[in-house]
């Protein structure tokens, strides 16, 4: 369990209940956490570097019950921004606009994304589960980073128990992360909206791509 996330979302709960009844809260919290993980399973855990967000998605679903569902789009960034403060402080030191004139850093970066992609064909339906089915640039992009995710287990996992009025919040974050290094995330499909896959590009939020980009999810 993320321990920075616990720490933001008892603080949160603390401004709401005693004491005794953030404890109680927690505890069930926790224990439906530990029942998700093991039924659900952890998509390969850290061998696979995206399943940390499923992990995440385990812990926000529960907390959202735990709280009996009274959270808007607001309260959870600010408890995602209370608990990854520090890291998208540490982001702020990369530059997109600067990082994606570096063609060869930017060649990297997609391939390496590309090497992800083949490793979720091999290990989906596997020792991955229902990992991400991903697709790399596909539209080949020739700046920034791109891919699309023509399947998403956290959309899955909302779909099937009843979360999908929480999903955007997780899908709002993006667009936090992507600000705090001074990225633009060019989305305009995404499946908690109904669409048919997820679209990502990221690029400088100071070049011209961006700035014209309007009604990105």
């Amino acid at each position: 369990m993320n321990k920075r996330l616990k720490a933001a979302m008892i603080r949160f709960m603390q401004k709401r209940y005693t004491d005794q009844e953030v404890n109680n809260r927690w505890n069930t919290i926790e224990n439906q956490y530990e029942k998700w993980l093991l039924e659900e399973g952890d998509l390969g855990g850290k061998k696979n570097w995206m399943s940390s967000n499923m992990l995440l998605c385990y812990l926000m679903c529960v907390f959202y019950d735990g709280i009996d569902r009274r959270l808007s789009q607001e309260e959870f960034l600010e408890i995602f921004y209370d608990a990854m403060g520090s890291t998208l402080k540490m982001l702020r030191h990369f530059d997109m606009n600067k990082l994606q004139k570096k063609k060869w850093l930017m060649h990297a970066a997609n391939k390496y994304v590309k090497h992800y992609e083949k490793q979720t064909n091999e290990k989906r339906g596997g020792e991955w589960g229902n990992t991400w089915k991903i697709r790399a640039n596909p539209d080949a992009r020739e700046t920034g980073i791109a891919y699309v995710l023509d399947s998403c287990p956290l959309y899955e996992f909302a779909m099937k128990h009843d979360y999908m009025d929480v999903l955007p919040f997780m899908c709002a974050s993006d667009h936090l992360v992507a600000k705090a290094f001074h990225a633009h995330l060019i989305r305009h499909k995404t499946l908690s909206d109904g669409d048919d896959a997820c679209e990502y590009w990221y690029v400088g939020d100071q070049g011209g791509v961006a700035l014209s980009d309007t009604g990105s999810k």
